[in-house]
């Protein structure tokens, strides 16, 4: 067999269906065997201003409800998750205990509250006449730098109660926020205090059906050398938050839910403070969303959140996002790779799926300050019946994903979390023989080789790589151990010697298999002049609709 071989490695992890309320899984319950519990599917986090940025000036209160509409009928969404605080401010609704957002798309709804309406309550009413679940989203640390002014003054009266070590993570922060800080340290029973007033002032006044905490946006909480030892003062808070809660929920004779937005690795959230184990494992938690802080995650192993939520009456529904990574950041995720995505999550015995800054497919596109009219984003309401389409784990079998692995952060990014860890094969050219491996995950039955051989009408699923090769070099490709024939490799090289060399071959089951995949490079012979190592940070497979 020559030698430019590409071998991939994948686990086979499939297995038989089981009942869809089954409380504790095996703790090897296969990739695919597991059914998503309950009727909620689709969760949808809306963003501070991914609605304000199309309003009238003043704001109207049906179009509130349109917005709630739009969700209902266009994205099939279950459950609104309305971020209703950030940064110390509170949004589409005014309470004693903090300030009101004074940024120009938020000042819009003002004229609303001044006749007497909170604009939530009509979020609520609509959301209940859509039979959608309300739940109000609060970021417990929010870094965009946009509210200098409270972290000033907390600086002069409660200094103890701000982390300066964690600096904006916007690039259009307020300058002041470099030097007065811009985060909550939790570990202060003040800040503790304070949130809890705001939660309960809310959830006293309005119907709501729940709170979320949102820990992605962002996931420090503590000082950094104290994060890890600290999770004992955060458990008391979210048990805290959750008798509240009950309490409300005893008044009303309904059940109102406590989830959190937390990153995609538990031993990162452990890291950082949060214990998730303790918070499902204790009832503290009706659901976790967990994901990356700004893209979407296909390689991510939540079926380690599923062992724990499945031992309890909790449900997990991985993010999906708008972007794929950060280095081409203005790429947006198309409708196949969503499907992916959530063909992957679900695989892992996921309940469905959420969602967080979806916005970005439309916008937003803010009227100026004194603007007439109402601005039009692009692509909204349509961009979101992409999200009706992951409801049904069946019907995701039958339409045509596309599975991206990149480097989310950067080949050698860790986020803002510092916790993200990227797959990569790195090969120095000496001594010889180089070898190394990239794990993907791809939960898709793939077709065996004789059918892809046999010119069958459709076309065949497709493994793509880039990678920083030369035209002497001689390398081998497997997919889970087994070598891929190099005619069967189709390159692409630019023109630029030092470019990105794209490879892509067709994939087929065996050598890939329903789960986790390994691809393997191997350098077999370096090219003679050649000095920088070899890279492969990109897999993508398309799987074509059956």
């Amino acid at each position: 067999m020559p030698i430019c071989a590409v071998a991939v490695c994948l686990v086979c992890l499939s297995g038989a269906s089981l009942p869809a309320q089954r409380p504790a899984p095996p703790a090897g319950s296969p990739l695919g065997s597991l059914q998503p519990r309950g009727a909620r599917r689709v969760i949808y986090n809306s963003d501070l201003s991914n609605t304000t940025c199309h309003l009238s000036e003043p704001a109207i209160p049906d179009e509130l409800r349109q917005i709630v509409r739009n969700y209902a009928l266009v994205g099939g969404i279950d459950t609104l998750v309305q971020e209703v605080w950030h940064q110390g401010w509170s949004t589409f609704w005014r309470t004693e205990h903090c300030t009101y957002d004074s940024r120009f798309q938020h000042q819009r709804l003002v004229p609303i509250m001044d006749a007497g309406q909170m604009p939530i309550a009509i979020y609520l009413d609509e959301c209940h006449r859509q039979q959608m679940e309300f739940i109000a989203g609060f970021r417990m640390n929010d870094r965009h730098g946009h509210h200098p002014d409270l972290f000033e003054r907390l600086g002069r009266d409660h200094p103890a109660w701000v982390l300066k070590e964690f600096k904006p993570t916007s690039r259009g922060a307020d300058p002041r926020s470099l030097q007065s800080g811009c985060a909550l340290d939790y570990s202060q029973p003040g800040v503790r205090d304070w949130l809890f007033s705001i939660m309960r002032d809310l959830a006293q006044r309005f119907e709501i059906d729940g709170i979320e905490f949102n820990f992605t946006r962002m996931p420090e909480c503590f000082p950094r050398d104290r994060a890890a030892a600290s999770h004992p003062i955060m458990t008391r808070f979210v048990r805290r938050v959750r008798r509240m809660l009950d309490e409300v929920s005893r008044q009303r004779d309904r059940p109102l839910l406590l989830g959190v937005r937390v990153l995609q690795d538990l031993n990162a959230c452990r890291a950082l403070g949060l214990d998730l184990p303790t918070w499902i494992d204790q009832g503290l938690v009706q659901y976790v969303a967990p994901g990356d802080i700004g893209f979407t995650e296909f390689n991510a192993r939540y079926e380690e959140f599923v062992r724990l939520a499945r031992r309890r009456d909790c449900y997990i529904y991985p993010q999906v996002e708008a972007r794929l990574q950060y280095v081409r950041r203005r790429e947006r995720q198309t409708p196949a790779q969503y499907r992916a995505a959530a063909s992957n999550f679900y695989a892992a015995g996921a309940d469905g799926v959420s969602t967080q800054n979806y916005f970005v497919h439309w916008g937003p596109r803010f009227a100026a300050p004194g603007e007439s009219g109402v601005t039009h984003p692009q692509h909204y309401p349509e961009a979101l019946a992409t999200l009706k389409q992951l409801r049904d784990p069946l019907a995701l079998n039958d339409s045509e994903r596309h599975f991206v692995f990149h480097p989310l952060w950067g080949p050698q990014g860790t986020g803002p979390s510092r916790t993200y860890r990227p797959e990569k094969i790195v090969l120095p050219r000496t001594p010889p023989g180089q070898q190394g491996r990239f794990r993907f995950r791809l939960c898709a039955a793939l077709p065996p080789p004789a059918r892809v051989n046999s010119r069958a009408p459709r076309p065949a699923p497709e493994l793509l790589f880039r990678t920083r090769i030369q035209r002497a070099d001689r390398i081998e490709i497997t997919i889970n151990q087994q070598p891929i024939a190099s005619d069967q490799i189709d390159f692409q090289w630019p023109s630029d010697p030092a470019g990105v060399v794209v490879g892509r071959f067709p994939l087929t089951a065996p050598p890939a298999v329903y789960g986790d995949n390994h691809l393997g490079m191997r350098l077999v012979e370096s090219a003679a002049e050649a000095r920088e190592d070899v890279t492969l940070y990109e897999i993508e497979v398309l799987v074509p609709r059956p």
